[in-house]
């Protein structure tokens, strides 16, 4: 099945996001936002239940990060 290149862009995305966040960089929840959207598509295409809904809460986590981690910046911790 062809997946457009989306599977690669899930998994640079995904590598890089894991990158960033693990040196301290909160862009890498952006990053990882773009992976879990990426692989919720391929799961859409290949009709993937388990991959839609993992993306869907990975997406979830990795936008609460995003704010938490926004949140504590904006209060000075």
């Amino acid at each position: 099945m062809q997946y457009y290149g989306i599977d690669w862009l899930a998994t640079i995305a995904g590598l890089t996001g894991v990158y960033l966040i693990g040196s301290k960089n909160r862009f890498g929840f952006l990053v990882m936002m773009v992976a879990s959207t990426s692989w919720l598509t391929v799961g859409i295409l290949i009709a993937s239940l388990p991959l839609v809904l993992g993306s869907i809460v990975f997406f979830c986590l990795h936008l609460r990060g995003w704010i938490n981690w926004r949140r504590q910046a904006d209060h000075g911790m």
